[in-house]
């Protein structure tokens, strides 16, 4: 089921498709995806997944009367490429959101470095489990189990908050638990197909971003990819070639 949930999400994302379902009758699941455009227009999403959003504390979007765009990235392992990443964002002086698993903190693997140059951390859970199917005490435990992992090694007792939930999967328990821990659920308005062992195409991934851009954009990144760094600084250069500022994602 988790690779066949993997595939639709790759597809809907390169054939720009909506992948809001309902998976299941006695509770929406939603694999989190959005229908993009070239018009710099902020991309459409179902109004029930708006409602759901906004009744918890959730956006997937900034503020849309600005041309400024917010880089997070989704850490769950680390490939051996977020400090060419992190040496690309202190150069351009752009804080990032890094949405980290729980054996990132306990390893310790660059989250020093993160905090020191301003970015922010957010949770992805501990266990980076599929959440709508999970108990409502599992949901809260696998949340909150980070979060005190991360107050304990690296916050001394300050709380996250923001929460991205594993996969794009999301319900409106899943939102309801977030933001009852005290998070806001930050999904995303643009992203790309930037993993797997090939290489990706820097300059055809960045231009995809670039064209998809739009007020407020949320972009989902990932740093698992050999082509990331030079696709990121393709990426930023560009947006600021089209009149975008990157702004200080920790701050949504």
């Amino acid at each position: 089921m988790k690779k066949i949930i993997g595939v639709f999400l790759c597809l809907a994302f390169m054939l720009g498709a909506t992948s809001m379902t309902a998976a299941s009758a006695k509770e929406h699941i939603i694999d989190w995806g959005v229908t993009p455009n070239d018009k710099e227009m902020t991309p459409q999403i179902p109004d029930f997944a708006g409602t759901m959003l906004q009744n918890h504390n959730g956006i997937f979007v900034g503020d849309t009367n600005q041309k400024q765009v917010y880089l997070t990235f989704d850490l769950g392992y680390e490939a051996g490429y977020t400090n060419q990443v992190l040496d690309i964002l202190k150069a351009h002086n752009i804080k990032a959101i890094f949405f980290l698993c729980g054996h990132y903190l306990t390893e310790n693997l660059l989250v020093e470095r993160m905090i020191a140059e301003g970015h922010t951390i957010g949770n992805h859970t501990n266990k980076h489990k599929d959440l709508p199917k999970q108990t409502d005490e599992a949901i809260r435990a696998d949340i909150a189990e980070f979060d005190a992992m991360y107050k304990e090694k690296f916050a001394h007792g300050n709380k996250l908050k923001h929460f991205r939930p594993p996969s794009g999967r999301i319900s409106e328990r899943v939102l309801k638990i977030a933001n009852e821990e005290g998070l806001k659920t930050l999904m995303w308005s643009s992203a790309i197909v930037d993993w797997g062992k090939a290489e990706i195409d820097a300059k055809a991934n960045s231009d995809k971003l670039i064209r998809r851009t739009h007020p407020g954009n949320i972009i989902l990144l990932h740093i698992t990819n050999a082509g990331t760094p030079k696709m990121l600084e393709m990426l930023i250069g560009g947006l600021s070639e089209k009149g975008y500022t990157v702004g200080d994602a920790g701050a949504l």
